[in-house]
């Protein structure tokens, strides 16, 4: 249990950070109101909206929303965001380990390994290692959609759905719980 509660605080911590040039705090929504979909009952849900209201111009805006879920009794914890650019304005593409350094910067990638796709996500594992705590079992999945600019130049994608998952138990229940998820590009 102890594990747990370090575990969320690291990751809570980590998220608000990720989303804190978006705005300064989230707003709690209703998790049915999401393009993320996560319906089954071990798992406990918060959604929180990052987006801007004040952002709105002739050039777009950014919309940011974020899934956390908790499982006591699967000792699994997602954070999954979802991303959308409107408007004349996209999200860069990066390097898939970079954009898991960026958006959750509290995480260790220890032995990052870059695999197959898993339910239509580029996917890696590696294993965090966090000051305190024991080792736990990752995953990293991420997918990018609408792309943007024809693929010339600084291309990107109008949307971007970006996660990890972790556990102290086998990774394989990280990537069965994740085939349980519904997002965008379903």
């Amino acid at each position: 249990m102890r594990w747990m509660k370090c575990l969320m605080a690291v990751v809570a911590f980590t998220a608000v950070q990720a989303a804190a040039a978006m705005a300064d705090e989230g707003k709690t929504i209703d998790c049915a109101d999401l393009a993320i979909q996560l319906k089954t009952p071990e798992f406990k849900l918060t959604c929180k909206d990052y987006s801007d209201p004040s952002a709105v111009s002739n050039a777009g805006r950014l919309g940011a929303e974020q899934l956390y879920a908790f499982s006591d009794s699967q000792e699994q914890i997602f954070v999954v965001w979802d991303f959308r650019a409107t408007g004349s304005i996209y999200l860069k593409r990066h390097g898939f380990e970079e954009d898991v350094k960026d958006f959750f910067s509290g995480e260790t990638l220890d032995e990052w390994q870059a695999t197959e796709p898993v339910q239509g996500y580029e996917f890696a594992n590696y294993v965090n290692r966090r000051s305190g705590s024991s080792e736990e079992e990752c995953i990293a999945f991420r997918r990018q959609m609408n792309r943007r600019n024809a693929g010339v130049g600084g291309a990107g994608f109008g949307r971007m759905v970006i996660g990890i998952g972790c556990t102290t138990r086998e990774r394989a229940v990280l990537i069965e719980s994740l085939k349980r998820f519904e997002a965008p590009g379903d």
